[in-house]
């Protein structure tokens, strides 16, 4: 994308452990490193469930869907699909009382949402139920969708009427800004208008355990949720003030999945979004590392070393979220970042894939 036709970004919408909204997640951002998240597992959960799993667990407080949309078809959606269907009624009813957007503008709206896997407690409950003798023919139906990876980003347009394009993009802690990636490519080629873009992650036990087994972010991190979506528009699509642009993103692959090699491979994709972007790394103000408490930090860190920047740790502040680590290092961004301010995002996935975004931060915020 050429830098007079990058994107903007008009509003956003953020569901996390700090709470609902902007507001809360640059309180929390801007709170001392030692105020440590509390144990904090979903109210509807078993009191059991997370008996076992090392380190602590935080979720959304006080999270319930009908404080979103209407009560009526929510009984069988999953929390992934809840927290996705709220931060988008939330920016929805936001730009359209805002930027007083049409009815007839929304319905070319797009959505490309990052996801790991989708509900991963959807897919695993409903195997055991299968396994354990219900049989295929016993399982409830209007919750299959539920195991798909797709039901967030597909129901997100259902309920709103959207009929954009509709992408889940999955690629580890890099989905949402693959997502970011894919929607800024659709709208810089004519393909696309405005974009619902973000990410969501659940706290399950299955999600827990499998964090935990794998042993990539540390046990002192809170796995933890999260959910984060952000319309992404040309230039001149409505009159909603930019809150910043994005001149540049890209997703990149490490062959070479040692510490210097993911380290090089994310300088490089780096230095190329510098350079689409025509930003000095002296110029950048603020770099927002995405493998911050991880094994992967230490690469990370040297693919940064010329960096001078201020940094923010989106993980410290807010525990492990997956696949909406990338949307919540836009949030943070817009959250903390000055107007005139140039942001730097990076990060990295154990499966190889390394990314960078560059936001030009604008006077909406």
């Amino acid at each position: 994308m050429s830098r007079t036709s990058a994107p903007r970004i008009t509003d956003i919408s953020v569901l996390s452990v700090a709470g609902l909204g902007m507001d809360a997640l640059r309180e929390r951002l801007n709170a001392p490193a030692a105020e440590g998240l509390p144990q904090n597992p979903p109210p509807e959960a078993d009191a059991g469930d997370y008996v076992g799993i090392p380190g602590r667990v935080s979720a959304v407080p006080s999270f319930e869907i009908t404080d979103f949309v209407p009560k009526k078809g929510t009984k069988n959606i999953d929390r992934t699909t809840a927290l996705g269907l709220a931060v988008s009624a939330r920016l929805k009813g936001s730009l359209t009382e805002r930027a007083g957007i049409t009815d007839d503008s929304w319905l070319s709206t797009g959505v490309a949402m990052g996801s790991m896997v989708g509900s991963l407690r959807s897919s695993i409950e409903l195997d055991s139920r299968v396994i354990e003798g219900a049989g295929i023919d016993l399982v409830n139906p209007a919750q299959f969708p539920n195991t798909t990876m797709n039901c967030c980003a597909s129901q997100i347009a259902i309920w709103h009427r959207f009929s954009g394009p509709n992408s889940t993009l999955a690629n580890g802690n890099l989905s949402a800004v693959s997502a970011l990636q894919y929607a800024a490519r659709l709208i810089s080629r004519g393909h696309g208008q405005r974009m619902l873009v973000g990410g969501v992650e659940e706290l399950s036990p299955h999600t827990a355990w499998g964090i935990r087994s794998k042993k990539i972010v540390h046990e002192t991190v809170p796995v933890s949720e999260a959910a984060a979506v952000f319309a992404l528009e040309p230039e001149g699509l409505s009159e909603a003030p930019a809150l910043a642009t994005v001149p540049a993103c890209a997703v990149g692959f490490a062959p070479d999945r040692s510490a210097a090699g993911y380290s090089d491979a994310l300088r490089r994709v780096v230095t190329g979004v510098l350079r689409q972007a025509g930003v000095e790394g002296t110029a950048v103000d603020l770099v927002l590392p995405g493998s911050e408490g991880t094994v992967l930090a230490a690469a990370e860190q040297a693919a940064l070393a010329g960096f001078t920047a201020g940094r923010v740790d989106v993980r410290e502040a807010l525990g492990e979220c997956g696949s909406a680590t990338g949307a919540l290092q836009v949030a943070a961004a817009l959250a903390v970042g000055r107007p005139g301010d140039t942001a730097l995002i990076t990060g990295i996935d154990i499966s190889g894939a390394v990314g960078a975004a560059v936001l030009r931060i604008g006077a909406g915020t």
